[in-house]
């Protein structure tokens, strides 16, 4: 049985899927206007740690995860290179998904881009309007919290540092000044000059944030999905807004189990862009394989922060390679043979080693406590140095092939036990689907020229050719999965 830590009810809970053996997941992606960095990279392992989880206990699980293609980031970003956002889209997302090969992260099923959907968000906006929920104010659409019952509940447990105010979360906008309350948010913001803006029945302009993501976990998942994830610094008020407009749309709960991992903090403070103190992926993976950092991430519990020390590297490194060995040593020993060893002593090794087993999964079971998990796998590791090796006592065939069954099992979703695994795939697999998506990408961009030129019949008919009834590509990118009945 599985137990999570609801963010939204602040307690433990059992989860209980809305569809017996799926798991719909949505995870709040980056903001693709730059390369990714550390932090980027610790919330996408851990995200990707619970989906491998739920897999490797038997559960079917549809993972989104979105790009943010443009915002005020991006569009200043794109202006000072002299590029159009979607190229400035293109590159950082071809830059974000080779630190997912890189950490050994399993891709998203679905991997929607917020401009593919702005039709949507269009009519998601026309919803609430006509629901009552909506004003328009010089320009732009907003939505009314002040007509939503208990919106200052949501999250109320929130995190907000001695130098931010609750006012700060809702006034950092330009739009704050045309608000009716300081709480409400922006919906459709008005065409500014020098900013891409998209026809609506408002006028030009573009979608605000915190729509974006509402209609592409609804599109993707349905109205109430299992479990929506992000950083803590996204739960208010952005995961606030999301849970108001999309239950004032369809009257049912957004989400079941709201999860949120902790921060990457260099010197006990957030790792950022905007603050200049952010380590780039890139320069790390120069120095460190994708298997180690995704080591050293896991080490920490999902929730609670990491505060990154070059120093405790080393340290780290060393752990994870007696792992390493003890895989080794553990499919080279000698098993007993014949009357070798006692069978009083094999059984009690047994024991032991099932009750660590056992020990280790309750850990993971629990809100998906990794590092208490690896402190049971390091006391497996020791009673086995102890007790096995040194002594050079004798296991039964049965034992040692139960115990490689096990940990191969856990390394689908740790990654980094059996390093040959890891070195297969980055030697092969990912050369394969890295040549594979480059010409899908190729085809996609295509298809997409052909679109904006309204040859919607030709820009289909070249997609059913090119790609089978297996591979899905479509506005939103590659789709391998499989669908919710």
């Amino acid at each position: 049985m599985i137990k999570i830590f609801n963010d939204l009810k602040n307690k433990l809970e059992e989860f209980k899927p809305i569809k017996e053996g799926v798991v719909t997941m949505y995870v709040c992606g980056v903001t693709v206007y730059d390369s990714p960095h550390l932090g980027h990279a610790r919330s996408a392992v851990a995200f990707d740690l619970i989906r491998k989880y739920f897999e490797y206990k038997g559960y079917r699980v549809k993972y989104v995860m979105n790009y943010t293609d443009v915002d005020d980031n991006m569009i200043n970003r794109a202006n000072e290179r002299g590029i159009s956002i979607y190229k400035l889209a293109q590159e950082s997302i071809a830059l974000y998904e080779e630190m997912q090969r890189a950490l050994f992260i399993k891709s998203p099923t679905v991997k929607p881009r917020a401009t593919d959907e702005i039709p949507d968000m269009i009519k998601f906006i026309k919803k609430l309007d006509e629901k009552g929920f909506t004003y328009e104010s010089q320009g732009s659409v907003y939505f009314d919290t002040s007509k939503m019952e208990n919106y200052k509940g949501l999250f109320q447990k929130k995190e907000i540092s001695e130098q931010d105010s609750e006012d700060d979360q809702f006034t950092q906008s330009d739009f704050a000044k045309d608000k009716k309350n300081i709480e409400d948010f922006v919906l459709w913001k008005k065409e500014k000059p020098g900013e891409p803006s998209w026809k609506s029945p408002w006028g030009k302009g573009r979608p605000g944030w915190h729509i974006e993501c509402s209609v592409m976990a609804m599109k993707y998942l349905g109205k109430t999905i299992d479990i929506h994830g992000g950083g803590k610094d996204l739960k208010r008020p952005h995961h606030q807004n999301e849970i108001a407009q999309s239950e004032s749309v369809t009257g049912k709960t957004f989400v079941n189990y709201w999860m949120h991992n902790g921060f990457l903090n260099i010197d006990d403070t957030k790792m950022s862009k905007s603050l200049g103190n952010f380590i780039s992926l890139m320069d790390m993976l120069k120095n460190h394989s994708g298997v180690f950092l995704r080591y050293y991430l896991i080490n920490s519990y999902y929730q609670r922060p990491i505060n990154f020390s070059m120093d405790k590297m080393d340290q780290t490194l060393l752990s994870l390679k007696k792992i390493q060995r003890f895989y080794k040593n553990l499919n080279e020993y000698s098993v007993a043979k014949g009357k070798s060893g006692s069978v009083k002593g094999i059984s009690e090794h047994k024991n032991q080693i099932e009750e660590l087993k056992k020990q280790f999964l309750d850990a993971m079971d629990t809100d998906f406590n990794s590092p208490k998990a690896m402190g049971y796998l390091f006391s497996l590791i020791n009673y086995f140095n102890k007790n096995i090796f040194i002594k050079k006592n004798q296991i039964s065939n049965k034992i040692k092939e139960d115990l490689i069954e096990f940990l191969d099992g856990i390394d689908s979703f740790l990654g980094f036990i059996n390093p040959q695994v890891k070195e297969d795939q980055e030697e092969s697999g990912s050369i394969w689907k890295d040549r594979f998506e480059k010409l899908t990408n190729t085809i996609l961009d295509f298809r997409k020229e052909v679109k904006s030129a309204k040859k919607f019949e030709l820009a289909d008919q070249i997609r059913d050719l090119l790609i089978n009834n297996k591979i899905k590509i479509s506005d939103q990118g590659i789709d391998y999965s499989w669908e919710i009945e």
